[in-house]
Parts: structure tokens; C-alpha cells; sequence
């Protein structure tokens, strides 16, 4: 069920950003879902450290990919309205989540009146007193689960498109993909 649509790859910018981010989420989940197990002391406060400075490097990425969009907006496909209009949902809430799970984690900490120093030692002062105390920490909890749901989704649509659909899709973010056939002609 392969189509000729002709799709352009994203530029190396909107590809930098889109894999760093994907990087920096994949490890910021790894270090948070293991820093628990750490015995407290040194090994467990470096582990939040780190957590939490791979936490401020997504938000830094969210932030840079919307003024990425806003400069240079992404190649428009030919697909069908309601995929461009699921795709448009999909990159919504992945950016949102990226942006709203890092927040609530910095607000779980503040509310609590507890310090948040990143990148090997930046101290993070809150802003203003932040309400909700453990609130956040169930937030970012939902929000770490929802991301995981939604980038699921966006890898499982990813690879319906290039192994299904057959239309390229896939390739905009790998471009050594393009023009390659994963079936042999007239299977």
C-alpha cells in the first residue's frame, strides 16, 4: 500500500533538536526511574543532579524547537487531512509534555523548600512561592507516564507510516532512509 508522495526531509536543525531531545528525555527517564535506588548520600544527590539538569536541558530544547518552528516551519506533507491533523496533535502534546514534565518536576521541589542546583552546581532559586507541595510530585509522575504514552504512539505512527504506509514519512527524520524500499515490489 505504498504511496508516491514526495517527502523533503526536516533540516539538520529541526533533526539536531528533534533526537537531542529524544536523547535527553530517554536518560532523564533512566536516571529517574533508578535515582530512588541509591543509597542516600553522595551517589543519590549526583543522581538528582543529574535528573534534574537533564530535566532543565529538555525545557532549554522545548524552548529552542518552538523558535526552530516559528523560523523555519516544517516541510508540509500531501498526507491525508485527518494524519496532518493527528501528526499536528501528536507534536502538540509531545511538546507540551515536554515542556509541563520538567516544570512540575522544578515546582515539586520548590513547593517542598527544597534547593535545585543543576548542571554540576547552578544553584535554581524559585521564582516565587510555589503552592501545591506534593501535588507536583504527582503531577510530574502523570506527566513522566503521559510522555511515555505519547512517544509510544509517535514511534508506533512512525514506523505504520514507513512500514505499512510506505510513504517516506520516516525518512523526514532519518534522511538515509529516503528512497529506500523495506519490501521487495508487488509484495
Amino acid at each position: 500500500m505504498a504511496t508516491n508522495v514526495e517527502v523533503r526531509p526536516c533540516g539538520a536543525t529541526a533533526r539536531a533538536i528533534h533526537w537531542g531531545t529524544a536523547l535527553l528525555v530517554l536518560s532523564a527517564w533512566v536516571v529517574g526511574s533508578t535515582m530512588e535506588e541509591f543509597p542516600r548520600g553522595g551517589s543519590r544527590d549526583l543522581a538528582m543532579q543529574v535528573h534534574y539538569s537533564l530535566g532543565v536541558l529538555v525545557l532549554g530544547f522545548a524552548a529552542l524547537r518552538v523558535a526552530w518552528r516559528t523560523v523555519a516551519p516544517p516541510p508540509r506533507t500531501e498526507a491525508p487531512g485527518w494524519q496532518r491533523l493527528a501528526a499536528t496533535a501528536m507534536h502538540l502534546a509531545l511538546l507540551g509534555l515536554t515542556v509541563a514534565l520538567p516544570l512540575s518536576g522544578l515546582f515539586d521541589r520548590w513547593a517542598r523548600g527544597r534547593a535545585v542546583t543543576v548542571l554540576g552546581g547552578l544553584p535554581l532559586p524559585a521564582p516565587m512561592p510555589i503552592p501545591g507541595r506534593r501535588l507536583w510530585g504527582e503531577a510530574h509522575e502523570v506527566l513522566a507516564n503521559l510522555l511515555l504514552a505519547a512517544i509510544a504512539l509517535h514511534v508506533a505512527a512512525a514506523l505504520w507510516h514507513h512500514f505499512v504506509l510506505r510513504d517516506g514519512s520516516l525518512a523526514r527524520m532519518l534522511p538515509w532512509l529516503r528512497g529506500r524500499s523495506i519490501m521487495p515490489p508487488g509484495s
